[in-house]
């Protein structure tokens, strides 16, 4: 037995773009996922001004207005990084097929995902199934709809501030 990793089909040069798109990808997934967390900081500290009882008319309008912005630009971003995350993916996948190496990007990971996912839900412990439940929505869906919500909740506040404050001094 050799512990040698084999030699793969590709020149230098197609193994160094390989890495370079692989490295890329993985840039891309952890921007989409890091981005969530940044903003929902962000976005809690302008609703507590614009739906703050003590907050001007004008300090609500400015701040809602801020956090409409922000809720579309983070939507935006997050659908942005997702797309470019899966066109590295369909690139590696791409590449993967043609140099009959393991298939380890591409949507057909998501298939090997779902049978792990179907797997958990056979096992003994209670911990496992409860877990595999999360898989039947992906966490970019959750996500992208939560995102979606709070854009949706920044412009009613802004609404609210500009129309009809006196609904949020109560």
């Amino acid at each position: 037995m050799s512990d040698e990793v084999p030699e793969t089909e590709g020149s230098p040069g197609e193994l160094e773009q390989y890495a370079i798109v692989a490295s890329r990808r993985q840039q891309w997934d952890t921007l989409l996922w890091q981005m969530p967390t940044m903003v929902l900081t962000g976005e809690a500290f302008l609703f507590t001004i614009s739906l703050g009882a003590q907050t001007s008319r004008t300090g609500r309008i400015i701040a809602a207005t801020l956090s409409l912005l922000v809720a579309l630009a983070s939507l935006h971003s997050l659908a942005s990084h997702r797309m470019s995350e899966l066109a590295d993916s369909a690139w590696l996948h791409e590449y993967e097929l043609a140099h009959e190496a393991p298939v380890l990007h591409g949507l057909s990971w998501r298939v090997r995902r779902q049978n792990i996912i179907a797997a958990q839900r056979g096992s003994s412990s209670v911990t496992d199934r409860l877990v595999s439940l999360t898989g039947t929505v992906r966490s970019i869906v959750v996500w992208f709809w939560t995102m979606a919500l709070i854009t949706v909740a920044a412009a009613i506040t802004l609404v609210l501030a500009a129309g009809w404050p006196q609904l949020l001094t109560h």
